[in-house]
């Protein structure tokens, strides 16, 4: 939920308490992410900057002792291990019934694409019944499926579909569901009972007894806890229900009562609901919102803005975390089965590593990592940018794996972020091609932006006022009405009007053969990823300018190098062969992947080699591109003269 990003990343907060006008503005949205950026980089990421030791250094990172990278077993990896999510947001992926809302059906309907971009997993939105006051993260019922997106017989031929071969490769497409620990709808039933005091019902929430009563006989809240999703007087995360004659705490909307997680028959009532969906196939969960489980058992006051020590993160959310594995693991030994869990924490660097658990208690597999959001802005130069992964990486131990994440529903879309549509592509190629597992939202292979001017009149309640709505509008499949998203004439919120260029059918056949797009980018970088160099290879940083970071990936015999310009100006020059010296030796091998700005070092491969090599090339702003080197003990086979006439044409 993108309420987690409005408290704390890296230990200040992103976003702050605002009105809804305010946060509906663009500028507004944008300039309070880069504060906070900068707030972040003076308070919690100084440290950072003593990895490096000068502007240019050239720093080889990765796990302590080994290759690898969180993977024990290279020869044996799990499906998770290394793997290509991709979020889908099912109301605006593809709506099969013409209603003008995406489906299950719809997601069946699109399997082939799924195909074609080579993930190995789907992670879903919520799709669960519910009053969707939060877009279906308020649940009515977990075992239910709202009928906007169909029913069980829909979510039955979704998985038969993705478990079967379907792209003829003898794998299956695994499933990944939204889940929601931390919270219920009030409408829903075990909240009912609560308010009626029926065992056990009675303790399923978190009800305190008012502090006292005002002068004019209303109940005080019992401290001054806040609801991220409210604002100013109104931001108590307390809410008085006048007929059980307490109040509960709600860490979001009013409609979402936080669930007692102390209580060992809630904790039931969840594994129970993760094992019915389970028994259908699916095979893992993201769990939203994680650190909130827990809440101080004092109920102590804490600063509402910026100390959330006694709602959030608690010692006793990681052994919830910690509970849930175990049950997962148990599951998996009884069924023959791999699940997969992986969590949503917005929070500091060590709150957040903890949720990875330890060797003999592990925890999640991996909770999400943000840095591509959080960390990579419009302004980040390439010192930060290599701070920040470095940082990461360092941080990890050998049983942790690396992950990284393009996007979600819950941010602005990566053009908006850092202010290019080539920035599209840097950001692929950082997702795909860093050590770990990643995570795709739908549309960024396309090169989807937030719609800023969206028309909220036409939008429905729930979604009309609501900050993000702009970074969810339906996926564009082509130029026709509505992008092909549907054949309704009025889809659930706008279609970005720029789906007429960026769309599925238009980018899957560039313009010319030298020509690349975002999502023939996004295909290629896919494919690289499979490669040892990219699933086990060691991985070095450098910082060949202010603003052109650069980083390697290599096997025995291949050797890949990543440069990007950052900036937003063409780059000073930089001698590549000074940083990386193997390459002045190395046999030139292919451009892999190249940015639409750089679509020359694709047309004239030969001329684009030797620019890199001849200290005096300068890459276009928000620029990058992916070269692949035999390394010189490899290449020593190849045709001597084919080195010689690629230097030849530099002079």
């Amino acid at each position: 939920m993108f309420l987690e990003i409005s408290r704390e990343v890296f230990g200040t907060p992103i976003f702050t308490r605002t009105t809804h006008e305010e946060l509906n503005d663009r500028n507004t949205i944008m300039k309070a992410e880069v504060e906070g950026k900068k707030q972040a980089s003076q308070k919690g990421l100084t440290k950072r900057f003593l990895i490096t030791v000068g502007l240019l250094a050239a720093i080889a990172v990765g796990p302590p002792g080994c290759e690898g990278y969180g993977i024990p077993d290279l020869d044996d990896p799990k499906w998770w291990q290394n793997m290509v999510v991709y979020q889908i947001y099912p109301q605006s992926f593809y709506d099969s019934d013409g209603d003008g809302v995406g489906d299950l059906k719809g997601i069946k309907e699109k399997v082939n694409y799924l195909c074609e971009l080579g993930v190995t997993a789907i992670w879903i939105n919520p799709f669960y019944e519910s009053p969707l006051k939060d877009n279906g993260y308020d649940i009515s019922n977990f075992k239910k499926i709202h009928h906007k997106f169909g029913n069980m017989c829909d979510f039955k031929a979704l998985m038969s579909k993705l478990d079967n071969n379907p792209c003829g490769d003898n794998k299956e497409i695994r499933v990944i569901m939204d889940f929601v620990p931390n919270h219920t709808s009030d409408e829903h039933e075990w909240f009912q009972k609560s308010v009626d005091r029926v065992p056990p019902y009675n303790d399923y929430y978190v009800w305190m007894d008012p502090k006292g009563w005002d002068k004019n006989g209303r109940p005080i809240p019992p401290n001054n806890w806040a609801s991220v999703f409210t604002y100013g007087e109104e931001a108590s995360g307390w809410e008085w229900n006048e007929k059980r004659q307490q109040f509960y705490f709600h860490a979001f909307m009013r409609e979402q009562p936080d669930l007692n997680l102390r209580f060992s028959e809630v904790r039931d009532e969840l594994k129970d609901i993760l094992k019915f969906w389970m028994d259908m196939g699916v095979d893992g969960f993201r769990m939203d919102a994680v650190p909130h489980l827990i809440e101080d058992p004092q109920f102590r006051d804490e600063n509402p803005w910026w100390d959330h020590r006694y709602t959030q993160n608690l010692p006793q959310t990681y052994e919830v975390i910690k509970e849930l594995r175990n049950f997962f693991e148990e599951y998996d030994k009884i069924n023959n089965r791999v699940t997969y869990m992986t969590v949503e924490a917005y929070a500091s660097p060590d709150d957040t590593r903890r949720y990875y658990g330890t060797l003999d208690a592990p925890g999640a597999h991996y909770p999400f990592n943000f840095l591509l959001l959080t960390d990579f802005n419009s302004d980040t130069n390439a010192v930060s940018l290599k701070n920040s992964i470095d940082f990461y990486l360092n941080q990890l131990n050998d049983f942790q794996l690396p992950n990284w994440l393009s996007g979600n529903h819950d941010w602005p879309r990566i053009p908006s972020r850092l202010g290019a549509s080539t920035s599209v592509d840097l950001i692929s190629i950082l997702n795909l091609l860093l050590p770990g597992s990643s995570c795709v939202y739908m549309g960024d292979e396309i090169g989807m932006d937030s719609y800023w001017a969206i028309d909220r009149d036409k939008c429905p309640p729930g979604a009309a006022d609501d900050y993000r709505t702009p970074s969810r509008t339906p996926f564009h499949w082509n130029r026709t009405q509505n992008a092909g998203f549907t054949t309704n004439e009025d889809p659930w919120i706008p279609v970005n009007p720029e789906y007429y260029r960026l769309n599925v059918e238009s980018e899957r056949y560039p313009s010319c053969w030298y020509c690349s797009t975002h999502l023939t980018n996004f295909k290629q970088l896919v494919q690289l990823k499979k490669e040892y160099a990219f699933m086990y290879g060691p991985l070095s940083t450098y910082t060949l300018t202010d603003d052109v970071f650069c980083f390697t990936r290599e096997d025995s015999e291949t050797i890949y190098v990543t440069v990007m310009n950052v900036g937003t100006n063409w780059s000073e020059t930089f001698d590549i062969t000074n940083e990386i010296p193997d390459l002045a030796y190395a046999t030139s091998k292919n451009v892999e992947v190249w940015t639409p700005n750089l679509n020359e070092c694709r047309r004239s491969t030969r001329l684009c080699f030797c620019r890199i090599r001849s200290n005096g090339w300068r890459m276009p702003p928000k620029s990058g591109i992916v070269l692949s080197y035999i390394k010189n003990d490899a290449g020593k086979h190849l045709q001597k003269d084919h080195e010689t006439e690629i230097l030849s044409s530099c002079e």
